[in-house]
């Protein structure tokens, strides 16, 4: 699965989501190097909530694989602030802010501090 088509399958499975971003995340850490590279060369060209997510987990996987993110994940973000879980209280949220990893923090995405851990 590339990064694209993960995004394609997240818009399309409404609040399943992160789904489709679990089954990218495992895709990507069993890939060889070489593949990794193929899987993020697609860019995502618009801004958007899950665009943020996707490029978000592109980017943390990049670094914890040791290769260069693509350049277009610098340019995408959500425009307006996104918890990637149900976060309706303000101590959740805050939580979410505080803990969530710098890639996707910066682009106004927020998950705890686990969200690419799996088993």
């Amino acid at each position: 699965m590339r990064a694209i088509e993960c995004l394609a399958a997240a818009l399309a499975a409404g609040d399943d989501y992160t789904r489709p971003v679990n089954a990218f995340v495992d895709a990507f850490r069993r890939a060889s190097a070489a593949d990794k590279e193929r899987m993020v060369e697609e860019p995502i060209a618009v801004r958007g909530p899950l665009q943020g997510l996707v490029a978000g987990a592109v980017s943390a996987l990049c670094r914890e694989a040791g290769i260069a993110a693509p350049e277009w994940v610098a340019h995408v973000r959500s425009d307006e602030p996104f918890f990637a879980f149900p976060a309706r209280g303000f101590a959740l949220r805050v939580r979410l802010m505080i803990e969530s990893p710098a890639p996707f923090r910066i682009r106004n995405v927020f998950v705890p501090q686990s969200f690419l851990l799996r088993a």
